[in-house]
Formats: C-alpha cells, sequence, structure tokens
C-alpha cells in the first residue's frame, strides 16, 4: 500500500520549514506601516530637487538624483514583500534578499528622522 502520511511537495521542500499565510501577511503588512510615509517623502524631496528652476533636466546632478531616487524607490517598494516571504518561508536566499533591499530602506527611515529631528530643535 501507499503511505499517506506524508505530503509529498514539488522540488523536494521541506514542508514543516513553512509558516503559515497569516504570518508573512502580518510581517508584510507592518512593513508597508513602516515604509509607507518614507516612500512618499522621498518622492516628492527627488521631485522637487529635479524640478529645481536653476538646473536643467539633463543636469548630471539631477541624472544621478534620479537614478539613485528609484534605486532606493525600488529597493523601499520591494522590502515589504520580500520581508513578508522571508518570514513565511524561512529561507536563507530570501532573509539575504530582504537584508539587500532593507538596508537602504532602513537608511533613508533613518535620513529622514534624523532630518525631522534636525528641523524640531
Amino acid at each position: 500500500m501507499t503511505d499517506t502520511t506524508r505530503r509529498s511537495t514539488p522540488h523536494g521542500e521541506d514542508p514543516r520549514r513553512e509558516s503559515s499565510q497569516l504570518t508573512g501577511a502580518l510581517v508584510s503588512l507592518a512593513a508597508w506601516v513602516v515604509v509607507a510615509l518614507p516612500i512618499i517623502l522621498l518622492a516628492v524631496l527627488v521631485f522637487a530637487e529635479v524640478m529645481a528652476p536653476d538646473r536643467g533636466l539633463a543636469d548630471p546632478r539631477n541624472l544621478a538624483l534620479m537614478f539613485g531616487g528609484a534605486v532606493l524607490l525600488l529597493c523601499m517598494l520591494a522590502t515589504p514583500h520580500l520581508m513578508g516571504q522571508a518570514a513565511r518561508f524561512r529561507e536563507r536566499a530570501m532573509w539575504r534578499a530582504a537584508l539587500l533591499t532593507g538596508i537602504p530602506t532602513a537608511v533613508v527611515i533613518m535620513y529622514f528622522i534624523f532630518r525631522w529631528l534636525g528641523n524640531a530643535g
């Protein structure tokens, strides 16, 4: 007879290492709550600096600012999803991806916190 107690998984994955989908969704939701305001602030800051009337759009400083701002915004958009997936599947590669996008995200958040604290005093 066949043994029905073991669940077969595709690609030989271990189903015991997987957390519930709710865990991943809650981690992702918490990360979105943290990054929502900094995403908006960074987009407005980059837009305001690029559209400054004293420089043209083809200025090298503006091009670098546009490229850097786009990379930071994409990191900030990817971080919540990657953190939720890493919390759910508990794979080392997913944690690395979440960390790779989470470090620039944390730097942007700290920049806005320190800038806000500097203006408050």
